[in-house]
C-alpha cells in the first residue's frame, strides 16, 4: 500500500465541491471516513474524468471518484469498490407558459391510466345502478319485462339520470324507483365532478410541464450536457440533438438563453443545483423522472491493493450509521434516491 495516497478529484457538487482550493462534498466526506477507517494519508489532485481513468491506467493516481458511474467498459480498465451512491438522469428545463395544446397531447400519452380506471368505475356503476333499477321497476310499465332487452333501457335511463340529460323514454313508476333514480342523479353529478377535478389536475400540471415531461419526450429535442458524462451517449440513443458543454454550468447558461430545450445530467448535481444556486435555480424545473439508473464508485488502478480495505470499510461504515449520516447532511432525509 503507498505510503500517500493520490487521489483525483473533479469539481461535481454535491459530491466534490472545490473552493478557494479545498474540497467538500458527499464522496469528499465519505472518502475521509474512509481514510481514517483504513489508516491511510492522502493528497487531492484535480483532474477531469477521462484523464482520471487514464491516469489510473498509467498507475499516475491511486484512487478518483467524483461521480464515477460503474460501467463495463471502465470495469476492464480500472477496478471499482462497492457502490457508494446510486443515481440516474434527470431532466432539468425552463420554467415556461402554459401551452395547452402539449398539456392535452400528455393527457393522452401520460393519462391513459387514470383516465381507464375511471372510466372502469362509471361502467361499473352503470352496470350495478342498471340492474338495481330493473329489479325494482320490472312489475311497472317502465321497461320491458324481459331481462333483454330491459336492462339496456334501464342502462339508458341510468346514463341520462347521471348526466342530469333528462328521463327521454324512460320514466321510473315506482316510488324505489324514483329515489334510487334521486340517489343516480345526485352519485352522478359527484361522479362526473371528480372525473372533471382529476383531469383538471392533470392537466395543469402536464402545462407547467411544457413539451418534454419524461425522456421519451427528448427524441428531436436541443439537449445540452457535460462532456464525457453519462447523459451524452443516452441522450443521443434516445435521438435528442446534444450539445455538449466543458462544464455544466455553461448548459445552465444555454438553457436559461432558451438556446437548448433542456439540460440532462446526473441527479444529485442536478438536485444541488435547483436547491441552491441563487442565479438560476427558481427559472428552471426538475422532470421528475429518473431515467438510465447507474451507481457511483470510487475507482481504483486495476489489481489495487486497496480494494479490499476499502470495501471492508465502506461497509464498516454503512454498519455503523456514519454513511447514512453523511448522506442525511448532503442529501436530506432520504436513504436513496429514486
Amino acid at each position: 500500500m503507498p505510503d500517500k495516497i493520490k487521489v483525483a478529484v473533479s469539481n461535481f457538487p454535491p459530491l466534490v465541491i472545490k473552493s478557494d482550493g479545498k474540497y467538500s462534498g458527499f464522496e469528499v466526506d465519505l472518502w475521509k471516513a474512509l481514510a481514517k477507517e483504513i489508516n491511510v494519508e492522502y493528497e487531492f489532485r484535480s483532474s477531469e474524468l477521462l484523464e482520471q481513468i487514464s491516469d489510473l491506467e498509467n498507475k499516475k493516481i491511486d484512487v478518483a471518484f467524483s461521480g464515477i458511474s460503474l460501467t463495463e467498459e471502465r470495469e476492464k480498465k480500472v477496478d471499482f469498490s462497492y457502490a457508494t451512491l446510486d443515481s440516474g438522469l434527470l431532466i432539468l428545463v425552463k420554467k415556461n407558459s402554459i401551452n395547452f395544446l402539449s398539456s392535452i397531447r400528455n393527457f393522452f400519452r401520460e393519462g391513459h391510466k387514470m383516465m381507464a380506471s375511471v372510466i372502469l368505475g362509471v361502467v361499473l356503476f352503470i352496470f350495478a345502478m342498471g340492474n338495481f333499477l330493473w329489479l325494482v321497476e320490472r312489475s311497472a310499465p317502465t321497461f320491458s319485462k324481459n331481462y333483454f332487452p330491459g336492462i339496456f333501457e334501464s342502462f339508458w335511463l341510468v346514463v341520462s339520470s347521471m348526466s342530469t340529460a333528462g328521463f327521454g323514454d324512460f320514466v321510473p313508476h315506482t316510488w324505489a324507483g324514483r329515489i334510487l333514480t334521486t340517489l343516480i342523479i345526485v352519485m352522478g353529478v359527484a361522479i362526473f365532478g371528480i372525473l372533471v377535478a382529476q383531469i383538471s389536475s392533470f392537466l395543469t400540471v402536464m402545462k407547467f410541464k411544457g413539451e418534454i415531461s419524461s425522456h421519451k419526450d427528448l427524441k428531436g429535442k436541443k439537449i445540452a450536457t457535460k462532456e464525457n458524462s453519462a447523459g451524452v451517449e443516452i441522450t443521443e440513443n434516445l435521438g435528442a440533438k446534444v450539445m455538449t458543454m466543458p462544464e455544466i454550468e455553461d448548459a445552465y447558461d444555454k438553457l436559461e438563453k432558451e438556446d437548448v430545450d433542456a439540460v440532462v445530467y446526473d441527479a444529485p448535481a442536478l438536485i444541488y443545483f435547483v436547491e441552491n444556486d441563487k442565479k438560476y435555480a427558481n427559472k428552471f424545473n426538475i422532470i421528475e423522472d429518473l431515467f438510465y439508473k447507474h451507481k457511483y464508485a470510487i475507482a481504483l488502478q486495476s489489481g489495487s491493493s486497496l480494494r479490499e480495505p476499502i470495501n471492508r470499510a465502506l461497509l464498516k461504515l454503512r454498519e455503523s450509521g456514519i454513511y447514512d449520516a453523511l448522506y442525511k447532511k448532503w442529501f436530506g432525509e432520504e436513504t436513496e434516491m429514486e
